[in-house]
């Protein structure tokens, strides 16, 4: 018989004991990590996400983005320091718009990653006197005034339709990166962000999540088709007449409606590409238009099931001269006095 005066009874109270430290040590551990890259959404900052009042050069410190806004579609932002080694408890992420998913440490590259659901500006400061490091998360929108996302349909396991050995996801993508390198080369003040650079798998609802995040407008680039007949052809713009607008408003800094925005793309391509004109076609069943708050414009560029068609979205020329007119387009919209909201 086993009483709490035997033998056999105290090796297992002494195990409760390593068991119920163990826990605690962890719990403890586990805290300060917390702490150490804790994610400050209720600090009190300005509009422009900054919030020390002293911003300081300290020449040993190299702070190092080693990706910057969304040029490479990531939403990873990496901070190393070549110099000295990384202290994590030194670090902290003010993060006022609920930016940011979660923050990753890894020891072995003295690096600290930080996961985000859209594309951010990253603003740092040290704090001489405590030796603190601020990595202040900060919407586009604080720093741009005019922001179009170009969103390429389809992509990764999404191909869209396929005609011979041509994937609509491929076609579009090369479009939108043309459009892409025309603002990012063009003086108009426009800022660019797409929802995807490469053949990645894109959830619609992220998409318009992007857009409504940080964007004033959004254009969704695709190619029709028919798979019953070889001649159907030409140009259309699809709409929404509100979507999400009905219930928020239009979050995007642009005064136009998304039925005169489609108008406006669907006319300039006919214009410089001579396709049969389609119209523009009010969609309800659509979830990217259905949940967009910003002014969107979904192009149907020509329907690749016919081989005219096909023949010219495949050609680099043509593909050039789309995305030119569609930049026009984008252009136009922002320059345009008649769509500026009024003070």
């Amino acid at each position: 018989m086993i009483n709490k005066y035997s033998k056999a009874y105290r090796p297992r109270r002494r195990r409760w004991l390593v068991l119920v430290f163990f826990i605690v040590a962890v719990g403890v551990l586990i805290y300060l990590i917390g702490n150490a890259l804790a994610i400050d959404t209720n600090t009190n900052i300005n509009n422009f996400g900054w919030r020390l009042s002293e911003t300081i050069d300290y020449g040993p410190i190299d702070i190092s983005l080693l990706r910057t806004d969304f040029d490479d579609a990531a939403m990873v932002y990496r901070f190393y320091y070549e110099n000295r080694p990384l202290d994590i408890s030194r670090h902290h992420i003010v993060d006022p718009d609920d930016l940011v998913q979660f923050v990753a440490f890894n020891p072995q590259y003295n690096q600290i990653s930080i996961f985000t659901h859209v594309p951010v500006m990253f603003h740092v400061e040290h704090n001489s006197s405590t030796d603190n490091v601020y990595l202040f998360a900060t919407n586009p929108r604080y720093i741009y005034d005019k922001i179009v996302v170009i969103d390429p349909g389809h992509g990764g396991a999404d191909t869209g339709a396929i005609v011979g050995n041509v994937r609509e996801s491929d076609l579009v993508l090369e479009i939108s990166l043309r459009i892409y390198e025309l603002f990012q080369q063009s003086d108009s003040g426009i800022k660019v962000y797409m929802t995807r650079h490469d053949d990645s798998t894109v959830l619609n609802s992220m998409r318009s999540h992007m857009a409504n995040t940080i964007g004033d407008l959004l254009v969704s680039v695709h190619t029709n088709a028919y798979e019953n007949s070889q001649s159907a052809a030409g140009t259309e713009v699809l709409f929404h007449p509100v979507g999400l607008m009905s219930a928020f408003g239009n979050t995007g800094r642009i005064n136009i409606s998304n039925a005169r925005f489609a108008q406006i793309v669907q006319d300039d391509l006919i214009a410089e590409l001579g396709t049969r004109d389609r119209g523009i076609l009010e969609r309800r069943d659509l979830l990217l238009l259905n949940t967009a708050t910003v002014p969107t414009a979904y192009i149907e560029i020509d329907f690749k099931t016919n081989p005219a068609a096909l023949a010219n979205l495949t050609d680099p020329n043509y593909q050039q001269r789309v995305a030119q007119t569609v930049y026009n387009s984008i252009v136009y919209v922002f320059s345009s006095e008649e769509f500026i909201f009024e003070d």
